[in-house]
């Protein structure tokens, strides 16, 4: 009788069940881009031990079974750098916005599962992008962060630089073992686009880590074909010269391109003390990014967080250190690099400065065909953050904390803001002027009917164009919607343009909490039509503080120099502003430190402002409260 040893026994035994269950050696794994983000990717790892390391990948998962992938590809590049064997592999001819699902075998056994989208190539598709940087010290805070990148499942990271402190080999080993917090529970991963820091003390860096091709670490990725061009800049090098010439030719060859964003390492105009400013920066990319249309600019390396309102460079009264407000053709600056790294004071604020801050967070950017929208996402607690609906990628989960200032929680750069001011205006003015008034015969209206209280009264007033001969006004009042009764009658002045005057006296000290509406009837006597109705305008008495309902946007008219006085109520606590717009651009801006909920007048300075047709918007945030026409003769 023939025997088998007890250890061959022993591995007969074993071994069906043993190739299932050996991984390779492989870890520390990222994705980022070289080419076209729709059709292509790459893949990076570092092979920890062993050899021979393999991508194989799918547009469906066959589990860890590689011979059951369609695809497979070796790497193109290896670098043994930072400790680490970094293997790249890049794949191209990919289906764009696919899933697909890919592992990596080694001689020592297979990855997990892992899966990855290529990016849309429609400008009709939203996206969804994760952006901040300086991720040096405090892994606590780091890895908060990347777990909310699993979380929101973005369609790419941008990254700005100091990935780590001291550019050392240690750093970048818990980098990278860091960064695997940011692959979802599914195993999805995300791609990251890099920029250079200070704190990486050579390109070398960022190329061999990331596989970046551009040696300098200056590229371009465009998204949904021609819906966004990302532009990574290096703050590192010089900004003029070649970097310029660059910049200036690819941004004026791609004029058709809807958004443009830049990346970068260094703030132009930091927002804390402790940090110079760039003039270089802002004498070589400033000015470009304003005459060629660039809409936003993420800025890192002072530890603090800061947005702007649209600027341009400029030294004409008004401007504080090279750059002035400009809604309509300036560029949204926001920062300053908070994934981790020791945090600073926000202690330099400019006039133009929207808001700024100190804590963890880094932002979450959507961008469609109609505008950019900008969130600043406080990434402490991460823990405590429920994951994203996969289907609904931009609506925000359960807990997440988005940064709330006074002027509101979302940036909003829409698309051809100097059309949409056309728009606003012409909108407005058909409020005030062409649902308002009312033709009895040819060129006759009445326009800009106003209700506002004064004091203890309550004015009526209201314009009147062409006005014929022999007109009469009949003006009723319903108190809290009770029935109309007739409270004055006014016989018309006969010129071409009229302004009346009616004041209730007494009227609102009397009736205090009521509501009032007015209404204006004409009658042309001698054979007239019967009367109409020209107007309502509701108004709720206050006995603390005067007020108009922000429903009611009348038209103003003043004398060049004069001044405007607006009437606008504040639902919520928080700061307000004015802005006086023309079609080039806000000509003039108020702040209302306004703190409590309640009915305000305000009177606005409108000196050495010219002859001509504006638009006045007061706002809280991003909400209108009211709106004026203002014709300045």
């Amino acid at each position: 009788m023939n025997h088998i040893p007890k250890f061959i026994l022993l591995v007969l035994l074993v071994w069906p069940g043993f190739q299932g269950i050996i991984e390779a050696h492989t870890g520390r794994f990222r994705l980022t881009w070289q080419d076209d983000p729709a059709t292509t990717m790459v893949i990076g790892w570092d092979q920890i031990s062993g050899s021979g390391g393999k991508v194989y990948y799918d547009v469906v998962n066959p589990g860890p079974l590689p011979e059951k992938f369609a695809f497979s590809k070796t790497p193109d590049q290896v670098y043994n750098y930072k400790g680490m064997s970094n293997h790249f592999v890049r794949l191209a001819g990919l289906r764009p916005n696919t899933l697909y699902y890919f592992l990596v075998e080694d001689s020592e056994g297979v990855s997990k599962v892992y899966s990855f989208k290529t990016a849309p190539n429609k400008s009709t598709d939203r996206l969804s992008i994760i952006a901040g940087s300086d991720s040096r010290n405090h892994r606590d805070a780091r890895v908060d962060a990347n777990k909310l990148v699993a979380k929101l499942r973005p369609h790419f990271v941008l990254f700005g630089g100091d990935f780590t402190e001291n550019d050392s080999e240690e750093e970048w080993l818990h980098w990278f073992d860091d960064w695997q917090n940011t692959i979802s529970s599914d195993g999805r991963m995300y791609p990251i686009v890099v920029a250079r820091g200070n704190h990486e003390y050579s390109n070398r860096t960022v190329i061999e880590l990331f596989d970046v091709r551009n040696k300098d670490v200056t590229y371009a990725l465009t998204f949904g074909e021609d819906l966004l061009r990302v532009y990574t800049l290096n703050s590192m090098i010089a900004s003029g010269g070649d970097q310029k010439i660059w910049l200036q030719k690819d941004l004026a060859e791609n004029p058709h391109i809807t958004w443009k964003i830049a990346q970068y390492h260094l703030s132009t105009r930091p927002h804390t003390r402790v940090k110079d400013s760039q003039n270089a920066q802002w004498e070589n990319w400033s000015k470009i990014f304003y005459n060629y249309g660039l809409q936003l600019a993420i800025e890192s390396d002072a530890h603090v967080v800061k947005s702007t309102w649209p600027i341009r460079p400029s030294t004409e009264t008004g401007s504080e250190e090279g750059f002035i407000r400009d809604d309509l053709s300036g560029t949204v600056y926001i920062g300053e690099g908070c994934w981790g790294a020791p945090l600073r004071r926000a202690d330099d604020d400019k006039v133009w400065t929207r808001a700024s801050g100190s804590f963890n967070c880094f932002h979450w950017i959507f961008v469609d065909q109609d505008g950019i929208e900008v969130r600043f996402v406080k990434t402490d607690g991460a823990d405590y953050v429920k994951s994203i609906n996969p289907n609904n990628i931009f609506e925000p989960p359960l807990g997440l904390n988005i940064w709330n200032p006074d002027n509101g929680d979302v940036i909003e750069i829409r698309r051809d803001r100097e059309e949409l001011l056309a728009d606003d205006m012409s909108q407005d003015a058909l409020v005030a002027r062409g649902e308002n008034g009312v033709e009895i015969e040819a060129g006759f209206q009445i326009l800009d009917f106003e209700v506002s209280r004064t004091g203890s009264d309550v004015k009526v007033s209201w314009q009147s164009l062409n006005e014929p001969m022999r007109m009469k006004y009949e003006l009723f009042r319903s108190i809290d919607h009770g029935d109309y009764e007739v409270v004055e009658i006014i016989h018309g002045e006969g010129k071409k343009e009229n302004d009346y005057i009616f004041v209730d006296r007494n009227f609102a000290e009397l009736n205090p909490g009521k509501y009032v509406n007015y209404r204006l009837k004409q009658t042309q006597l001698e054979g007239s039509e019967d009367p109409g109705e020209l107007k309502r305008r509701k108004m709720e008495l206050k006995s603390s503080r005067p007020g108009i309902r922000k429903n009611a946007p009348p038209a103003v008219r003043l004398s060049e120099g004069g001044d405007v006085l607006v009437h606008f109520e504040v639902s919520k606590p928080g700061k307000c502003f004015a802005r006086l717009l023309s079609l080039k651009g806000e000509v003039k801006h108020w702040d209302f430190n306004m703190i409590k909920p309640g009915s305000y007048i305000e009177k606005l300075e409108c000196e050495n402002v010219p002859p001509g047709k504006y638009l006045l918007v007061i706002k809280q945030g991003e909400e209108v409260l009211q709106r004026y026409r203002v014709l300045v003769e």
